[in-house]
Protein backbone atom coordinates (compact mmCIF):
# COMPACT_ATOMS: atom_id res chain seq x y z
CA UNK A 1 0.00 0.00 0.00
CA UNK A 2 1.18 3.61 -1.04
CA UNK A 3 2.26 5.55 1.85
CA UNK A 4 1.42 9.26 0.71
CA UNK A 5 2.20 11.60 3.29
CA UNK A 6 -0.63 13.91 4.84
CA UNK A 7 0.23 17.45 5.42
CA UNK A 8 -1.67 20.41 6.18
CA UNK A 9 -4.02 21.67 3.55
CA UNK A 10 -3.19 24.20 1.75
CA UNK A 11 -5.07 27.28 0.18
CA UNK A 12 -5.52 27.03 -3.59
CA UNK A 13 -3.50 29.17 -4.68
CA UNK A 14 -5.65 31.98 -8.08
CA UNK A 15 -4.19 30.76 -11.57
CA UNK A 16 -2.80 33.35 -13.71
CA UNK A 17 -4.00 33.80 -16.99
CA UNK A 18 -3.39 30.64 -19.50
CA UNK A 19 -1.92 28.73 -16.35
CA UNK A 20 -3.09 25.08 -15.92
CA UNK A 21 -3.76 24.10 -12.50
CA UNK A 22 -0.96 21.43 -11.11
CA UNK A 23 -2.51 17.64 -11.48
CA UNK A 24 -1.92 17.96 -7.32
CA UNK A 25 -4.58 20.51 -7.65
CA UNK A 26 -7.11 18.43 -9.31
CA UNK A 27 -6.60 15.63 -7.53
CA UNK A 28 -5.69 15.65 -4.21
CA UNK A 29 -4.79 11.81 -2.86
CA UNK A 30 -5.76 10.99 0.54
CA UNK A 31 -4.37 6.97 0.65
CA UNK A 32 -4.80 4.12 -1.36
CA UNK A 33 -7.49 1.56 -0.21
CA UNK A 34 -6.68 -1.52 -2.20
CA UNK A 35 -6.67 -0.91 -5.64
CA UNK A 36 -8.94 2.38 -5.44
CA UNK A 37 -7.29 6.20 -4.11
CA UNK A 38 -9.31 8.30 -1.61
CA UNK A 39 -9.46 11.47 -2.37
CA UNK A 40 -9.15 14.39 -0.04
CA UNK A 41 -13.57 14.86 0.40
CA UNK A 42 -13.15 10.74 0.95
CA UNK A 43 -14.54 10.11 -2.45
CA UNK A 44 -13.07 7.33 -5.15
CA UNK A 45 -11.21 7.11 -8.56
CA UNK A 46 -9.57 4.09 -9.93
CA UNK A 47 -8.12 3.05 -13.20
CA UNK A 48 -8.96 0.20 -15.61
CA UNK A 49 -6.58 -0.78 -18.03
CA UNK A 50 -7.79 -0.66 -21.79
CA UNK A 51 -5.85 -3.56 -23.84
CA UNK A 52 -4.37 -1.94 -27.38
CA UNK A 53 -5.12 -2.95 -30.84
CA UNK A 54 -3.37 -1.71 -33.87
CA UNK A 55 -6.61 -0.19 -35.44
CA UNK A 56 -4.63 0.16 -38.87
CA UNK A 57 -4.17 -3.83 -39.14
CA UNK A 58 -7.68 -4.44 -38.80
CA UNK A 59 -9.80 -4.94 -41.53
CA UNK A 60 -12.51 -2.67 -42.35
CA UNK A 61 -15.32 -4.58 -40.71
CA UNK A 62 -13.14 -4.79 -37.62
CA UNK A 63 -12.19 -1.39 -37.01
CA UNK A 64 -16.20 -0.33 -37.43
CA UNK A 65 -16.88 -3.00 -34.64
CA UNK A 66 -14.11 -0.82 -32.63
CA UNK A 67 -15.46 1.82 -33.18
CA UNK A 68 -18.77 0.65 -32.69
CA UNK A 69 -17.99 -0.38 -29.22
CA UNK A 70 -16.41 1.97 -28.17
CA UNK A 71 -19.49 4.28 -28.99
CA UNK A 72 -21.66 1.69 -27.48
CA UNK A 73 -19.29 2.18 -23.79
CA UNK A 74 -19.73 5.97 -24.53
CA UNK A 75 -23.31 5.76 -24.73
CA UNK A 76 -24.42 3.56 -21.69
CA UNK A 77 -21.91 4.75 -19.19
CA UNK A 78 -22.80 8.31 -18.76
CA UNK A 79 -21.28 9.15 -15.27
CA UNK A 80 -17.91 10.91 -15.35
CA UNK A 81 -14.40 9.50 -16.66
CA UNK A 82 -10.85 10.41 -17.91
CA UNK A 83 -8.75 9.36 -20.80
CA UNK A 84 -5.19 8.88 -19.78
CA UNK A 85 -2.81 7.59 -22.46
CA UNK A 86 0.71 7.33 -20.58
CA UNK A 87 4.32 5.84 -21.76
CA UNK A 88 5.67 3.32 -20.14
CA UNK A 89 9.52 1.70 -20.30
CA UNK A 90 8.91 -2.13 -21.54
CA UNK A 91 8.72 -4.61 -19.41
CA UNK A 92 11.27 -7.18 -20.67
CA UNK A 93 11.71 -9.22 -17.32
CA UNK A 94 9.91 -13.15 -18.74
CA UNK A 95 12.36 -12.59 -21.88
CA UNK A 96 15.48 -11.73 -20.20
CA UNK A 97 15.10 -14.58 -17.67
CA UNK A 98 13.80 -17.00 -20.90
CA UNK A 99 17.45 -15.59 -22.41
CA UNK A 100 19.64 -15.70 -19.42
CA UNK A 101 18.23 -19.76 -19.07
CA UNK A 102 19.34 -20.30 -22.34
CA UNK A 103 22.81 -18.97 -22.08
CA UNK A 104 23.37 -20.80 -18.87
CA UNK A 105 22.28 -24.30 -20.97
CA UNK A 106 24.76 -23.10 -23.82
CA UNK A 107 27.76 -22.72 -21.61
CA UNK A 108 27.08 -25.79 -19.46
CA UNK A 109 27.30 -27.63 -23.18
CA UNK A 110 30.06 -25.11 -24.29
CA UNK A 111 28.06 -24.57 -27.09
CA UNK A 112 30.15 -21.42 -28.53
CA UNK A 113 27.36 -20.43 -31.37
CA UNK A 114 24.55 -21.04 -29.16
CA UNK A 115 25.84 -18.42 -26.34
CA UNK A 116 26.71 -15.80 -29.04
CA UNK A 117 23.26 -15.44 -30.01
CA UNK A 118 21.91 -15.54 -26.38
CA UNK A 119 24.22 -12.90 -25.53
CA UNK A 120 22.90 -10.88 -28.63
CA UNK A 121 19.17 -11.45 -27.55
CA UNK A 122 19.78 -10.09 -24.00
CA UNK A 123 21.75 -7.14 -25.87
CA UNK A 124 18.94 -6.38 -28.17
CA UNK A 125 16.29 -6.43 -24.89
CA UNK A 126 18.28 -4.49 -22.54
CA UNK A 127 18.30 -1.68 -25.75
CA UNK A 128 14.29 -2.37 -26.41
CA UNK A 129 14.09 -1.65 -22.50
CA UNK A 130 16.14 1.70 -22.62
CA UNK A 131 15.26 2.29 -25.32
CA UNK A 132 11.46 1.88 -26.21
CA UNK A 133 8.45 2.11 -24.13
CA UNK A 134 4.80 1.31 -24.62
CA UNK A 135 1.84 3.45 -25.14
CA UNK A 136 -0.51 2.78 -22.59
CA UNK A 137 -4.32 3.62 -22.30
CA UNK A 138 -6.73 3.55 -18.85
CA UNK A 139 -9.71 4.90 -17.91
CA UNK A 140 -10.12 6.63 -14.57
CA UNK A 141 -13.58 6.11 -13.34
CA UNK A 142 -15.04 8.32 -10.01
CA UNK A 143 -17.29 7.88 -7.28
CA UNK A 144 -18.78 9.45 -4.18
CA UNK A 145 -18.31 5.45 -2.04
CA UNK A 146 -16.44 2.40 -2.46
CA UNK A 147 -19.85 0.73 -3.80
CA UNK A 148 -19.90 3.30 -6.35
CA UNK A 149 -16.82 2.77 -7.69
CA UNK A 150 -17.45 -1.11 -8.11
CA UNK A 151 -20.45 -0.62 -10.04
CA UNK A 152 -18.15 2.04 -12.33
CA UNK A 153 -15.64 -0.85 -12.91
CA UNK A 154 -17.84 -3.19 -13.16
CA UNK A 155 -20.32 -1.21 -15.82
CA UNK A 156 -17.07 -0.34 -17.74
CA UNK A 157 -16.10 -3.90 -18.04
CA UNK A 158 -19.04 -5.01 -19.24
CA UNK A 159 -19.85 -2.46 -21.69
CA UNK A 160 -16.56 -2.27 -23.20
CA UNK A 161 -16.94 -5.73 -25.06
CA UNK A 162 -14.56 -8.39 -26.52
CA UNK A 163 -12.24 -5.57 -28.45
CA UNK A 164 -11.41 -2.94 -25.78
CA UNK A 165 -10.49 -5.75 -23.17
CA UNK A 166 -11.12 -3.34 -19.98
CA UNK A 167 -9.19 -4.95 -16.86
CA UNK A 168 -8.43 -4.12 -13.18
CA UNK A 169 -5.28 -2.28 -12.29
CA UNK A 170 -3.60 -3.95 -9.45
CA UNK A 171 -2.54 -1.85 -6.39
CA UNK A 172 1.47 -1.53 -7.78
CA UNK A 173 0.31 -0.28 -11.27
CA UNK A 174 -1.85 2.61 -9.83
CA UNK A 175 1.04 3.65 -7.76
CA UNK A 176 2.70 3.46 -11.10
CA UNK A 177 0.03 5.71 -12.89
CA UNK A 178 0.16 8.52 -9.94
CA UNK A 179 3.96 8.73 -9.52
CA UNK A 180 3.82 9.29 -13.57
CA UNK A 181 0.70 11.25 -13.20
CA UNK A 182 2.11 13.91 -10.83
CA UNK A 183 5.97 13.51 -12.37
CA UNK A 184 5.17 14.00 -15.94
CA UNK A 185 8.65 14.92 -17.17
CA UNK A 186 10.62 11.95 -15.33
CA UNK A 187 11.46 8.33 -15.97
CA UNK A 188 10.00 5.66 -13.78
Amino acid sequence: MAKIKQGTSQKKRPLKKGELPSVQEVIPIKRMDQNDVVKDDDSYLAFLKVSTQDINGLSAQEQQQAQSQFENLSRIYDDDMSILSMMFPTNIDSNLTFWNKKLMQARKRQNMAQMVICREQIQRLLWVEMELSNLEFYFMVYGKTKKDIVLAKTLLKRSGGSLLKIKDVSAGQTEQILTKLFNMNTAI
